[in-house]
């Protein structure tokens, strides 16, 4: 029983046993810090064989890491159809011992025990990223990619190849982002290795095959040099018949703005008209804020070309505000003879799952409001700032089919489309019906495209 002390609170006498009792447990188990304390506490059957095979090669001073994303998340990673190989991360460090990053290769012998056989150095790794399996190149040879940090804001990227007999490693260099796929239509898989060197103010994508067991760097290209974080990829066509990678990134000095880099093949040499037109960037630029959505290059009207987007502009009436308050159009743009031109000029809500693809005489003629309250888009007569306007000539209510939403007053409101896939209904409000602007009903059916729902559909009738 905790006695009672005049003048300290039971809760207090708690408090300090409870101390006592975490700091004594700490000394007598050698767990020393919060991160040691979270440790998995026991192992399996296989992970305690494969520990003792490495305590019984390394000793004990050593720390066991975890890699943070990817599907193997274990500091134990198993692999081979048989299951008997499998790496281990491990860090070194000490009073007198450089602090370092090691990965050791662990295989069954043929007594079924597992042995320590290969140690790979992380030079200046701090920590284990992520660890995949992949087969790339014209070997179709499994590797294993391990990504780890050396600092906060720096990767670096280890590519090893004959992971089940003697590990050799291929690669080991810094690197923004990484992927393994099928690029440009070809039938064997490629790495691409993005490097950005913002000291220098250059990036570059390279393309990597694996052939007669040695990795080598058959292309590569340059990419806008102010990118930052590269934020994702797609493919497609860029033109008929012309297969592109589409790179995102966010900008190096502005995390509300972002853009995209473009390669595809010319005859035998890649290109990017980012590069070779100094036009482009401005035109791929995408700035946003708490009014305007992000919009990526996509295949945004179904005609099976990918069109790259902008929203660098702005709405009619919003030029008083500051830009954080301003709504921009989103312009989605292909390209013709290396430049980007426009196509389309458009509200896009990926929020509420559609695009509104203006017609071209509302361009300049009509602006847009946003009610997020409301959840409704309002385009009026652009006649003076944006807080005076007010001929209303369409407005779109978007609705969730759920028991939380609102009923929609039907006296005000018309039903006009029904979400296939994304449990939405919209409706619209329709006013100034003999104004020129006026939309007509075949105008207002092609204007709206609910995006999970655009798909090009080639005609295999033709050709």
């Amino acid at each position: 029983m905790i006695p009672k002390v005049k003048g300290v609170k039971h809760s207090i006498w708690t408090f300090i046993l409870a101390g006592i009792f975490v700091i004594t447990m700490g000394c007598g188990f050698g767990l020393g810090t919060v991160e040691d304390l979270l440790s998995p506490p026991r192992l399996t059957d296989q992970q305690s064989a494969i520990y003792k095979a490495l305590t019984d090669s390394k000793g004990a001073g050593f720390k066991l890491k975890y890699p943070r994303s990817g599907e193997h998340r274990s500091a134990f990673v198993v692999y081979g159809d048989e299951e008997d190989a499998a790496i281990v991360f491990y860090e070194i460090s000490g009073a007198n011992i450089p602090r370092s990053l090691w990965v050791n290769f662990l295989y069954k012998n043929d007594d079924g025990v597992w042995e320590s056989l290969y140690d790979l150095s992380l030079a200046d790794g701090t920590d284990i990223e992520s660890v995949s399996f992949e087969e790339f190149g014209e070997d179709e040879e499994t590797t294993l990619i391990i990504s780890y940090s050396i600092s906060q804001n720096e990767k670096k990227l280890m590519v090893i190849s004959n992971i089940y007999d003697r590990p050799v490693k291929q690669f080991d260099d810094f690197y923004s982002f990484m992927q393994v796929d099928y690029f440009f239509g070809k039938d064997i898989k490629e790495l691409m290795i993005i490097r950005n060197y913002r000291f220098a103010e250059s990036a570059e994508a390279v393309f990597c095959n694996i052939r007669d067991g040695q990795l080598s760097m058959d292309v590569w290209y340059e990419l806008d040099p102010s990118a930052g974080e590269y934020t994702g990829i797609m493919q497609g066509e860029i033109v008929r018949g012309l297969p592109a990678l589409f790179i995102n990134h966010r900008k190096y000095d502005n995390a509300d703005n972002f853009g995209t880099d473009v390669l595809y093949y010319s005859g035998t040499r890649l290109r990017n008209p980012m590069i070779f037109n100094p036009d482009n960037p401005a035109r791929a630029l995408r700035i946003t804020n708490p009014l305007t959505e992000l919009a990526n290059p996509r295949d945004i009207d179904g005609n099976g070309i990918i069109e790259i987007p902008s929203s660098a502009g702005e709405f009619p009436g919003y030029g008083n505000l500051p830009n954080s308050e301003k709504l921009r159009p989103v312009i989605w743009r292909n390209l013709e003879s290396g430049r980007l031109e426009d196509r389309h000029y458009s509200y896009y809500t990926e929020r509420c799952d559609y695009v509104f693809l203006l017609p071209p005489r509302w361009v300049g003629s009509v602006t847009v409001k946003v009610d997020f309250d409301e959840e409704t888009v309002s385009f009026f007569r652009a006649d003076g700032p944006i807080d005076e306007v007010d001929q209303l000539l369409l407005s779109i209510k978007t609705v969730g089919n759920n028991q939380d939403s609102q009923p929609v007053n039907l006296a005000e409101w018309t039903f006009f489309r029904q979400g296939v896939e994304n449990n939405l209904s919209y409706y619209v409000k329709i006013d100034q019906t003999e104004d020129p602007l006026a939309l007509t009903a075949d105008e207002l059916e092609f204007a709206f495209r609910i995006l999970s729902e655009i798909k090009y559909e080639p005609d295999d009738t033709t050709g």
